[in-house]
């Protein structure tokens, strides 16, 4: 039995709304094993290990998570020498990247917090660090010294005449190795870690 136009018409468009519907369960699904699987994945603030090293971490604390909503948690250790303050405190130390649309918005960032003054937490550049050599010292000396395998100067800071150093290996324990070696040379005056302001304080 033939079925009429106008029956199928409707016929047609029923067929279209279950394909439509069944389609758009079949992405959401999609979507939501993705999510899941993002979730799960090392480094994320859920999963609570870090991305590498797989070492574990305690839940992210809301001041770190406020300021750096979804990041990467690449590197953390737990109660050892402050890199940035008084050596003798010791502070919880997170290595974060974070995360956007583009890559200028993906930066490292070192996380110093001390659990026992958690509003004094603090946070800098992971892969940079500022060097300030005497004032007779020339960028290539310095460079000559370094192992461009793992350290490229990137320019320097006109005002203060500190030289941008990027570092390959910004681990804790990288960090604490870069900045004993950089000051250990002689021409070297002083070496800090490049600071990072959240956009909610500047």
């Amino acid at each position: 039995m033939s079925l009429k136009k106008k029956e199928r018409r409707i016929v047609i468009g029923i067929g279209l709304a279950i394909g439509v519907t069944v389609s758009s369960l079949l992405v959401r699904h999609a979507i939501d094993i993705k999510e899941e699987q993002a979730v799960q994945k090392p480094g994320s603030y859920p999963s609570q290990m870090s991305a590498v090293g797989n070492t574990p971490f305690p839940a992210v604390p809301p001041s770190i998570e406020k300021v750096i909503p979804n990041g990467i948690v690449v590197y953390y250790e737990a109660n050892r020498t402050s890199l940035t303050g008084p050596r003798e405190q010791p502070v919880n130390t997170w290595v974060i990247e974070t995360t956007g649309s583009f890559r200028s918005e993906r930066l490292f960032l070192l996380v110093e917090i001390n659990e026992r003054a958690p509003k004094q937490t603090q946070y800098f550049r992971a892969s940079e660090i500022y060097v300030k050599g005497a004032d007779d010292m020339e960028q290539e000396e310095l460079e000559n010294l370094l192992d461009e395998e793992h350290f490229r100067i990137i320019g320097q800071n006109q005002s203060s005449k500190e030289y941008i150093v990027q570092l390959r290996d910004f681990s804790p324990n990288g960090l604490s190795q870069s900045i004993e070696m950089f000051e250990s040379l002689p021409m070297v005056k002083q070496v800090r870690m490049s600071p990072w302001v959240p956009v909610s304080k500047r």
